[in-house]
């Protein structure tokens, strides 16, 4: 991230207007295969046991960075309340790119790594709907608030079972044409077409990559007895070099996606830059006591220092901060930097509070707001009486 903020708004080698339409195509390329690959290791049962806690954060999390800044933008800016609106709806998701590469390195619970894969990707269908709609209020005066809420709906609902229906069409086609297994790129081929089919019908594309991943590791518990006379064999299990594969190529993604968010990054003044290292500080903060309202007391310490941490913001956010800007809006000059400030550092934040959590440095600090580790309470009172 950092070379690519020397090769782009430090030095001006490379500018992101040069990358044209492939900026927003890698960003996607990006997300499908983090995703899909993410999801192929997750499973149903661990899904199912972390609905509520997921929805919990993904709502309750976007939310309160929201309010908080819009509140934030409203006095420290000045800026108007659409305006403010917009920023705080922009920056309310958490990136997948960040998420996923780091949530796996740490020793938490499948649960936990499960909810904060699930909160990047639905979070995504928030990031998008509703600063559109604020969007539309802002250069037009008019907003059909039902649409948008019915628009949001449908995307959540028909991205997940396109996601569904396509792994069990894609196990029929597997089992007519076994040619096919011997590809590495059969299955990404056929991603990116459920991927681009629930673009263009505006649902989240995001969501239908994560689900589709899902149910192609999990397919034998969503099957309808009905098809087991179409597909005999329903279960589609991916070799181990594929499963290589499709690591080194997300690995590979992954490092250019960082450089590509570092060339993006575009702040005019250094105290907007300072600003959003502050609004980002308050975002980590109320992620604090969200996680703590959210989540139980039985919750390991470490599992909710985890779940604090991880809000970084992605390129999503910064594709629709451009947007303002794009369509000559007044504010939309501050809009983007203030929305590229705050990816940075909250990507630099987050980046920093796993370190301190890898290496047990933090932990304490989060004992002090979260309380003792009652798992760990538990475990040693009962090696105490067994004793």
């Amino acid at each position: 991230m950092f070379t690519g903020i020397l090769l782009g708004p430090v030095f001006h080698i490379v500018d992101p207007g040069s990358f044209g339409q492939f900026g927003s195509l890698f960003s996607n390329l990006v997300l499908i295969f983090i995703l899909f690959e993410s999801g192929t290791d997750l499973k149903i049962s661990e899904v199912r046991d972390s609905f509520r806690d997921s929805a919990g954060i993904t709502t309750f999390g976007f939310l309160s960075t929201w309010i908080v800044t819009f509140i934030l933008c409203l006095f420290i800016f000045d800026l108007s309340i659409l305006s403010s609106l917009f920023i705080g709806a922009t920056l309310g998701g958490t990136s997948s790119a960040v998420v996923v590469g780091l949530v796996k390195k740490i020793d938490v619970l499948p649960k936990t790594t499960t909810t904060l894969i699930i909160e990047s990707a639905q979070s995504d269908v928030f990031t998008l709907a509703v600063p559109l709609g604020i969007l539309g209020l802002m250069l037009t005066g008019e907003m059909d608030a039902g649409t948008v809420a019915s628009q949001f709906v449908a995307s959540l609902v028909l991205a997940l079972f396109i996601g569904i229906f396509g792994a069990f069409l894609w196990s029929f086609i597997l089992n007519k044409f076994p040619a096919l297994k011997s590809t590495k790129f059969a299955t990404p081929a056929f991603l990116f077409i459920l991927y681009g089919l629930a673009e263009y019908l505006r649902y989240s594309g995001p969501l239908t990559a994560l689900s589709f991943g899902v149910a192609i590791g999990n397919l034998k518990y969503f099957e309808p007895r009905l098809l087991e006379h179409i597909i005999p064999d329903q279960a589609i299990v991916l070799p181990k070099r594929e499963k290589e594969f499709f690591s080194q190529i997300v690995f590979l993604l992954r490092t250019f996606f960082f450089v590509f968010i570092g060339i993006s990054v575009q702040i005019e003044r250094l105290d907007w830059l300072a600003w959003g290292a502050v609004i980002t500080l308050i975002l980590f903060a109320v992620r604090l006591v969200v996680v703590k309202f959210v989540f139980s007391r039985g919750t390991p310490l470490l599992d909710k220092a985890v779940l604090s941490a991880m809000i970084p913001k992605g390129l999503g956010s910064a594709v629709i901060a451009t947007l303002p800007i794009r369509n000559d809006h007044p504010d939309g000059l501050i809009i983007q930097s203030i929305c590229f400030s705050v990816i940075l550092f909250s990507t630099i934040y987050c980046a920093g509070l796993f370190f301190l959590l890898k290496t047990d440095i933090s932990v304490p600090f989060y004992s002090l707001i979260y309380g003792g580790d009652h798992l760990a309470e538990l475990k040693h009172a009962e090696v105490d009486q067994s004793s």
